[in-house]
């Protein structure tokens, strides 16, 4: 049986993660870049398609170029967060993410899904206390008509 200390650092690591996963997709909507990466840890691996970005570096100079192609509207939409604690620094988990998004400014009509992927994730928790994602991989699930793929990969439509 757990002891309450054991039952309260579960109950904090499982709310320090969903906090992730919700400041990702509230930075990744209204663009604040620099408060993104720092969500992932210095090694981190982030994939979608065939493209792969490694280390927060690269990462950084995925979100600088999408944000660069000019105005953009999306909004990502995460639920089911499924969690597995490993260890006191180490968790797994997976979340399904729906994406609304517009090349374009808001208001957009109609409202119709870009995507619905999930996202396979691996965590960390780093030297300062802040969990991190060190692995995430987003899985194309339902995909729109439109949707050509993710920003910067190397072919069309995973």
């Amino acid at each position: 049986m757990a002891t309450e200390t054991q039952r309260l650092n579960l109950l904090e690591t499982r709310l320090a993660l969903e906090a992730l996963n919700t400041d990702f997709c509230h930075f990744l909507d209204h663009g604040d870049i620099e408060a993104l990466v720092e969500l992932f840890t210095e090694d981190a691996v982030y994939t979608h398609g065939s493209r792969r970005s490694s280390g927060r570096t690269e990462i950084l100079t995925l979100f600088q170029r999408r944000g660069s192609a000019g105005p953009r509207t999306a909004r990502h939409l995460y639920s089911c967060l499924r969690l597995q604690v490993e260890s006191e620094d180490r968790a797994s988990g997976t979340s399904v993410c729906l994406t609304f998004a517009f090349d374009g400014t808001a208001p957009i009509v109609p409202a119709e899904p870009h995507l619905v992927a999930d996202f396979i994730d691996e965590y960390r928790r780093c030297a300062d206390g802040r969990w991190r994602i060190s692995k995430r991989h987003i899985e194309r699930i339902f995909v729109a008509a439109n949707n050509q793929g993710p920003v910067g990969q190397t072919t069309a439509r995973n």
